[in-house]
Formats: C-alpha cells, structure tokens, sequence
C-alpha cells in the first residue's frame, strides 16, 4: 500500500486521539448526524465536541436511498467535505465497507486521506428483493475489522472503528435472542480491535444497561424518538449517543412546512423560525 503523507496521517490522528478520548471520559459523547457542511458547521458553533456523519442523510440529500447504494467516492467526498470545514472530530458512516475486506482496507485509507477521525461498519447484510433482513457471518466481519487494523497498522494511523451490530434490525422479532448475539458479536468485535460497539433500532432501558455491562468496550447507541435521553443513557453506562438521519428529516420537515404554506395561501410565516440572513452568513465566515 503506498503511504499517504506523514502530515495528512498525523492530522487525522489528532482527531482519531480526541474522539477516542471524547468516548472514553466519564461523560456521554453526543454526536449529531451531520448530512452536509452548513449542518456541520451549525452543530460545531452550537458547541458539540464531535460529529457523525450520516450515510442515510447525505445519500438523502444527494437523491439517493440510503444503503450503500451511492459510491464510496462520493461518501467520502461529501465526508471530507464536512470534516475540512469543522475543528472537532467527524466519524464517517462507511456502512458495509463498501466491499470485502479489501476493499474495506481502500476505505480506511480514503477517509484517512479527507481527515476522518473513523468510521462505522455495520454489519447487517446486503438486503436482497424479497428476502428477510440477515447479519453477515461472524468471519466475515472480522475479516473486515481485520482490514481496518491491517490499514491502520501500514499507514501507522489511530483511526477509529465504530463497529455496529445490528442484530436488534435483524432479529426484531425476537429480542431475547437478538440481546444475546449483540452481546456476543460486540465483544467478539471488541477483541478484534473495535475502539466502540454500536447499537440501533433499542429504545427499553433494562436492554441498553445490559449491553453497556456486558459489552467489554464503549457502547453507543442510536437514539430516536422513544429512546432514553443523553443523560439517560450515560446513567445506563452509554459512552456515545448518535442520532442517524434524524437532523436531515427535521430539516425537510421544516422546508416542506414552508413550501406547502407559499404553495397553498401564498403566505410565508414559517419564516419566523428560520435563522436570519446574518446568521447563516456568520456560519460559514470561515469557509471565504
């Protein structure tokens, strides 16, 4: 593997080092879904001390479904993108890996290369037409975590692995079988090399205060709607809180508000709420 310059590896390391220490410290890391630069740069002047990109927002904005169905070319473009324009750490959302193990390796690589912190990787299979949610084999992951180590190891990197199990998607059904595969496939993940186990699709408190014991690494989870609030969740032993797609649809919420109600009485009072043209100019002052 050629070697990307010393200088763009040691400036992404002192993000990796940051976010790591970030998850690490007693208090809950929250990290908003940012699906574009302006939302970035929003959620560092609002003071948040990371942030995670979000693969179903930026493919949402970009007009596609999410679920690996753009590029990674274009993740990690629109994932660099946010990263050049903030200060704090970003952790990309690198999905499946896009690929094998070694194509994995190629993604590490890519978002090292834009200044990403680190990354998640899921590990729910490729959905086909017709066919029931499933999780990929246990080896077949681990070939992947193995990937990200190796690149790490050759690029002398401190990137982050944000290593998601989805057994909660999968497995909805049944619960109790789906606790006792996350437990086993995140401290499987965890002694690969994980830096944090991640969680979505949980809202019962006994559950997350389960994983958060038994898993042998930093546990985050996706919050939404019914979920336990940030401060919750640290009580429940959570280190890190993410919130996926969620700041995209509240953002479309909003301008559907506003064009039904130009569209329908051509008036335009949701105006009200919106940041003012001073505002949004003094958001992106630093990108002139």
């Amino acid at each position: 593997m050629e070697k990307l310059a010393r200088e763009i590896v040691a400036a992404a390391d002192a993000r990796s080092r940051r976010l790591r220490e970030l998850v690490l410290a007693p208090e809950i890391l929250v990290m908003p879904g940012a699906y574009d630069v302006l939302s970035a740069l929003l959620f560092e002047q609002l003071g948040f001390q990371a942030i995670q990109g979000t693969s179903g927002g930026i493919a949402a904005v970009l007009g596609y479904p999410d679920g690996e169905v753009m590029s990674r070319e274009q993740t990690v473009a629109v994932t660099g993108e946010i990263a050049a324009a903030v200060s704090v750490p970003v952790n990309a959302d690198a999905e499946r890996g896009y690929g094998d193990a070694v194509a994995v390796g190629a993604t590490v690589r890519a978002l090292i290369a834009v200044g990403c912190a680190g990354m998640n990787l899921e590990d729910g299979a490729e959905q086909r037409k017709n066919e029931p949610r499933r999780l990929v084999e246990v080896g077949e992951q681990l070939d992947k975590i193995a990937a990200v180590m190796a690149a790490r190891r050759e690029l002398e990197s401190e990137f982050f692995l944000n290593a998601r199990v989805d057994s909660f998607l999968v497995m909805s059904d049944d619960p109790k079988r789906a606790l006792e595969e996350g437990i086993r496939r995140g401290n499987i993940y965890a002694a690969a090399g994980a830096d944090c186990v991640f969680f979505l699709h949980i809202e019962e408190r006994e559950i997350i205060g389960r994983l958060a014991r038994e898993i042998k690494a930093p546990v985050s989870i996706l919050a939404g709607l019914k979920a336990p609030g940030a401060r919750e969740l640290q009580d429940l032993g959570v280190a890190r809180v993410s919130y996926g797609s969620a700041f995209t649809k509240a953002a479309i919420a909003a301008v559907k508000r506003l064009a039904l109600e130009i569209r329908d009485s051509g008036t335009a009072t949701a105006l009200k709420d919106a940041v003012t043209t001073q505002e949004m100019r003094a958001l992106v002052s630093r990108k002139k």
